[in-house]
């Protein structure tokens, strides 16, 4: 039973890197002629364009101190922050800067210096030479750190060298000239601030002066320290009066609670305890209670001496019941007393009070004035200063930027950079001629491996015939006989051997060749099949029954006259045996297609072809019959069901799916006993392990159809 056909319709396209790989290796010569041709351009463009030298010269940005108005927020820029940084950057390669460097006399800038090509001979402006200028130069911060590369081309190497250096002299010279003018004006601005400053303080002070003569203040803070010294003072002795008056008055009214009662409870109460006349009583007595004490250590109650003592006691202890009486008498008087020191104190505090008010209120005018005239003085220093460090630093300009690298004349011009150049001609070629490589493979819709054919057509591969560039114009140049040890010939008997193990395993002799096509091969693969068979030993016919466009009689014979052929037996003009002649390779005879009928395809449909083919096949051990392409004419499709295997030729790289496709389909309708497909013509050499696949390659080469030794 046949392989189910392929559709006619595109199949889905799979990417199959390794044929991708081979296919571009087979079309090296159109990716190097691409690059050449890059190559080529990219030389003349060298060769074109004009030499341009650069020069670089880098510089680090300073915090420098700025002493013209020290006050916060006003010129205190930090120089190290990023946004400053860039500031500076922009400001580097600004038009008003640029402009400074094209008038520079020292550079002597011009049009052709930069390359510029001006009309009739005229010389640049400056605007053109400005906007040159800005395009070959280049401004950059150094990331992470605080240096500017400032690079400058020209087609003049000397001023592509000064250039650099002439940007950074310009650039400190407009900043010195922006200082410059900042100073001034700030030194007008505090010129005139002085001028109102002085006079504002020379107007305080002078209003403080009249209201110290009018109000006669001139000791007014020491009046006032000592006005506030005095009411602390009798503050305190106010206290002091009103804690005596009230302790004294508590006193009195204990006395006042225990009259009638005896002297030793008016000891209870402090003021009478306290008082002198009691304390002196108090001690005389205790000194006499020793002393009797003392006496009674050495006299007896009897001794004249103890009881003179004794007497003394008694007399102590009734002088200290009269004293306790004596400061109880006396206690209210002490109470009136402190009422009234109490009261004296109260009307001097008040007194003094008032004073205070009143120098208080003198007091707040006073301190105002004073105050404006202190802040008027510093601020007329402070700002004094100012001025005359603004009078000293004017002519010192802030140092910004430092040269750290200066600019030289370059030896040799940045640009064209020909390595480079020369790098990407290369790459671009080679990118084009790929491309143009892939877009031919993209569009090539046509069979270029075994494996690929085998699976879109799901058929076997019976064998693959290499790519031979010897032309075959005779029976002596197939390549089974001219290299009988090359690799052609080994995969025509690769072909032999899988067309002899072909399952059924029923014997099969009779063999068809045919091609979706033209020009496939059909007929050189099977010149060389039967060549191979009659070299096995087989007695083999090859026919040829392609009557359109013949080419075995040119191939065997020589390109005699016609000889009768199949047309001849078809139409029983000559018998099978006469009609077949014996080729060069033994054991093989040809049946050429001899003269051509008006109607070959009704000569091939009647039964005369197949009565030939089983009279063949009775004579000869194996017939190869070569016919017309099927997709061309429907020769072929009337002699598939007399023959026992048909072989599909298909040409490598040439034949298009949907034709190869179309013509499986045509065989299996037509009920072709489809044994499989050669590929003919695969490309050689580089792509050999990948096509191939069934093919013996040089395995052997140089040993099958060598020469016998001699026995």
């Amino acid at each position: 039973m046949n392989p189910r056909p392929p559709s006619t319709s595109e199949p889905p396209t799979e990417i199959d890197l390794v044929g991708f790989y081979y296919t571009l290796r087979s079309q090296v010569w159109v990716v190097l002629g691409c690059m050449a041709a890059c190559l080529s351009l990219g030389l003349l463009y060298l060769w074109w364009t004009p030499k341009i030298y650069e020069g670089q010269a880098v510089i680090q940005v300073g915090q420098s101190e700025r002493r013209v108005v020290k006050i916060d927020g006003i010129d205190s820029e930090n120089l190290e922050s990023v946004e400053a940084l860039k500031t500076l950057e922009q400001n580097l390669s600004n038009w008003t800067l640029l402009a400074r460097v094209v008038r520079n006399p020292k550079l002597g800038l011009t049009g052709e210096a930069l390359g510029l090509k001006m009309r009739d001979g005229q010389p640049a402006d400056e605007g053109a030479l400005i906007y040159k200028l800005a395009q070959g130069m280049s401004v950059s911060l150094v990331r992470g750190t605080r240096l500017i590369s400032i690079k400058a081309q020209a087609i003049d190497p000397r001023v592509a060298g000064v250039l650099p250096n002439v940007i950074i002299e310009e650039y400190r010279e407009q900043v010195f000239e922006t200082h410059g003018e900042i100073t001034r004006q700030a030194n007008n601005f505090l010129m005139g601030e002085v001028k109102r400053l002085n006079t504002k303080l020379q107007a305080s002070k002078e209003a403080l002066q009249e209201y110290r003569e009018k109000t006669k203040a001139v000791s007014l803070e020491e009046s006032r320290n000592i006005t506030d010294a005095r009411l602390r003072e009798l503050n305190a002795k106010v206290t002091e009066a009103k804690t005596a008056r009230l302790r004294l008055e508590s006193d009195y009214s204990q006395v006042r609670g225990l009259t009638g009662k005896g002297p030793d409870l008016l000891l209870n109460v402090a003021s009478i305890a306290s008082a002198p006349i009691v304390l002196d009583q108090k001690r005389n007595l205790t000194a006499q209670e020793a002393e009797l004490a003392n006496l009674s250590q050495r006299y007896k109650s009897k001794h004249p001496k103890y009881i003179q003592a004794q007497s003394r006691l008694e007399e102590l202890r009734a002088g200290l019941d009269r004293a306790i009486k004596i400061a109880a008498d006396g206690l209210a008087t002490s109470v009136e007393s402190a009422r009234v020191t109490e009261q004296k104190f109260e009307d001097a505090l008040r007194e003094q009070e008032v004073k205070s008010l009143e120098l208080g209120r003198l007091a707040i005018d006073y301190e105002t004035m004073s105050r404006a005239v202190e802040s008027d003085t510093t601020l007329y220093q402070s700002v004094l200063t100012r001025l005359n460090e603004t009078d000293v630093t004017k002519n010192i300009g802030p140092e910004t930027v430092r040269v750290i690298s200066p600019s030289s004349q370059p030896a040799a011009p940045a640009k064209p950079r020909k390595k480079l150049v020369l790098a990407l001609a290369l790459m671009a070629g080679g990118m084009v001629g790929g491309g143009f490589a892939v877009g031919r493979v993209a569009v090539d819709r046509s069979l270029h491996t075994v494996d690929e054919a085998e699976k879109f057509l799901n058929l076997p591969a019976l064998g693959s015939v290499p790519r031979d560039s010897t032309p075959v114009k005779s029976e002596e140049n197939l390549p089974v006989l001219r290299e009988p040890h090359g690799a052609a010939a080994e995969n025509f008997r690769t072909l032999r051997t899988s067309l002899a193990l072909l399952a059924p395993p029923t014997e099969r002799r009779s063999f068809l060749f045919t091609s979706a096509v033209p020009g496939e091969g059909k007929s050189f693969c099977a010149s060389n099949y039967a060549i191979a068979l009659a070299q096995q030993g087989l007695r083999t016919l090859l026919i040829d029954a392609d009557m359109r466009l013949p080419a075995l009689e040119r191939l065997f014979f020589d390109a005699q006259p016609p000889h009768a052929g199949v047309a001849d037996v078809l139409l029983d003009r000559v018998s099978l045996g006469e009609a077949a002649r014996a080729a060069r390779q033994p054991k093989l005879f040809v049946l050429t297609a001899g003269f051509r009928p008006k109607q070959p395809a009704e000569l091939l449909a009647g039964p005369r072809f197949g009565e030939m083919l089983r009279l063949a096949t009775e004579h000869y051990d194996r017939v190869v019959i070569d016919t017309a392409p099927v997709n061309a004419v429907s020769d072929t499709l009337l002699l598939v069901r007399a023959v026992d295997a048909v072989v599909l030729v298909l040409h490598a790289a040439r034949t298009p799916r949907k034709a190869a496709a179309r013509a499986h389909l045509k065989l299996a309708d037509a009920g072709a006993a489809l044994a499989g497909l050669v590929l003919n013509q695969l490309p050689p050499a580089g792509g050999r392990d990948y096509y191939y696949h069934y093919s013996s390659g040089s395995y052997g080469e140089g040993v099958y159809g060598a020469p016998e030794r001699p026995g």
